[in-house]
């Protein structure tokens, strides 16, 4: 079979590689029927993230159920479900405290794509090996457009864990959001949105992603990070350089929370003693992903918010390698009819970013 991999900055291809078989009962075989990109993939890509190939690429997908033990309980051939793109069992005694990214069945880190925690595939391939399938797997729910919910196993639930949880403990608060490292502090906007915020703030130096940012209802700020704004009780720091992360917690009211997106590869320096006389709480990490799924796609299927708006292209899965060697932001990867209603061939089609 077939599974793209990511060679160094401009350079993917496709590999024959053995299809994967069951290993256990609880397995299940799945098909990635739309797949796109993290925005660490992006960043790969264009050689801005310090990460050296080879290795499988891709841990955002829509699969559909081809082949399952019978441990796996409630799955089905054809059935649609949502991958997460964390490894891990659903029944330890994190997994079950909803921290499957630090799930002690795995190596720390164990992820589908990049080889972090083992070899487990990736989700640009003709085929995946789901262990644990009954309990991670999620259906897609009803009425929901799999090109949609490509990003739902990570950066789209992403955006939903750093605002609507927040915004449940503080209704209707102002929410700040640093841009630059691609789609999720586009969708921490969608969300923090459609949760109620009384104001969402984006500040980026990008015009592309700052009109998409206004479209999804945002008060845009052009410009390079300024010292301060706020005060706010909520800030999303998806910026690439430090100055976003050190703008975002001098922005914070006494007691707020910054969550930080974690594309700084480096040590970085922060404002220490103003952090800890404003009591400012600071959340960096990967993400719990699994425990979030569902309500992200609520928001989703309701229309509440509209991952196409964030998307930049769909593209024929077999041409991964021809787009993504010059990516855009957020494209989408299609395998043939798996559009609600598409034509038997998905046409690329493009947009900026």
């Amino acid at each position: 079979m077939k599974q793209l991999y990511f060679l160094g900055p401009g350079r993917v291809e496709w590999r024959e590689v053995p299809a994967p078989k069951l290993q256990s009962e609880h397995d299940a075989i799945v098909r990635p029927v739309a797949a796109s990109t993290c925005d660490l993939d992006v960043m790969l890509i264009r050689g801005s993230a310090p990460f050296a190939g080879p290795f499988p690429l891709g841990h955002e997908c829509v699969a559909e159920v081809v082949e399952f033990g019978p441990g796996a309980t409630g799955l089905y051939r054809g059935q649609k479900v949502i991958v997460p793109w964390h490894v891990s069992c659903g029944s330890c005694d994190r997994c079950r405290n909803d921290m499957p990214n630090a799930c002690r069945s795995y190596p720390k880190g164990a992820m589908y794509g990049m080889n972090i925690g083992g070899d487990f595939g990736s989700m640009f391939s003709d085929l995946l090996r789901v262990p644990h399938a009954a309990n991670v797997l999620v259906p897609l729910p009803p009425g929901v457009d799999p090109v949609d919910a490509a990003s739902a196993g990570d950066n789209l639930t992403f955006g939903y864990e750093l605002t609507v949880p927040h915004l449940v403990r503080h209704p209707g608060a102002p929410v700040l959001v640093m841009g630059g490292c691609g789609s999720i502090p586009l969708y921490a906007v969608a969300y923090a949105v459609a949760g109620g915020a009384s104001r969402v703030d984006y500040v980026d130096t990008d015009r592309r992603r700052l009109e998409i940012a206004g479209r999804l209802g945002a008060h845009v700020i052009e410009g390079p990070p300024p010292k301060k704004l706020g005060p706010y009780p909520i800030a999303v720091d998806g910026g690439v350089g430090e100055a976003t992360l050190r703008c975002a917690l001098r922005s914070l009211e006494p007691e707020g929370i910054c969550a930080c997106v974690g594309t700084h590869f480096k040590d970085v320096t922060i404002p220490l003693l103003q952090m800890y006389a404003n009591g400012t709480n600071l959340y960096t990490g990967r993400g719990r992903g699994l425990p979030f799924i569902r309500r992200a796609l609520d928001f989703v299927a309701s229309g509440r918010v509209q991952p196409q708006r964030v998307r930049t292209e769909v593209v024929p899965f077999d041409e991964a390698d021809r787009a993504l060697a010059e990516p855009s932001m957020k494209p989408v990867f299609v395998r043939l009819a798996a559009q609600q209603g598409a034509p038997a061939d998905v046409p690329a089609s493009r947009a900026p970013g």
